[in-house]
């Protein structure tokens, strides 16, 4: 069983790694990484599992659109909370495919990076610091409230002049009461 943040709780869900040139268990919910995938998608695809495809740092999110419809789950991992190629790879996901599903942060990365994931698309947590696990439990939220770059998951208005700069709508509804 693996802990899972989303939605400001905490939740078990048991996901099983099929790596390399692993035999796919009988049954369960499986996890692939995104390489096994396309070189066999519909062995994966069919049958009552869930699959959720795992994109490393380095992957390209564009070959699984495809099968997006057909996918619950991605699994974007970070491998350093100093790699920012999975908050790429969820913004493809959600901006350019229009992907409605789970996108899931797996990896090392740290409590200031979650509400920047959030606004890329990514909607759950598999968390494997436990001072992260401990912030989120006691209610810590590192909201940041002014951005230098838009993104399309997340509703923003200018600030000031500049059509790159952005604020939260939270920080302007604080603002007005």
């Amino acid at each position: 069983m693996t802990t899972i943040y989303s939605n400001g709780a905490f939740f078990e869900e048991s996901w099983t790694l099929i790596d390399g040139e692993d035999a796919l268990p009988s049954d369960g919910n499986v996890t692939v990484p995104l390489g096994r995938f396309l070189a066999e998608p519909e062995t994966f695809l069919k049958g009552g599992r869930q699959t959720a495809i795992l994109i490393a740092a380095g992957d390209k999110a564009e070959e699984l659109q495809p099968f997006l419809d057909r996918i619950s789950l991605v699994v974007v991992a970070f491998p350093k909370f100093t790699d920012g190629r999975g908050f790429s790879a969820a913004r493809i996901l959600r901006e350019e495919f229009g992907y409605k599903g789970d996108i899931r942060a797996t990896g090392d990365y740290i409590l200031d990076q979650v509400p920047l994931m959030r606004r890329c698309g990514i909607s759950s947590f598999q968390i494997s610091k436990p001072e992260v696990v401990k912030a989120l439990k006691g209610g810590e939220w590192p909201e940041v409230t002014r951005y230098l770059q838009p993104v399309g998951t997340v509703e923003e208005i200018p600030a000031g002049t500049r059509p790159w700069a952005r604020r939260s709508l939270r920080e302007a509804a604080q603002a007005a009461e």
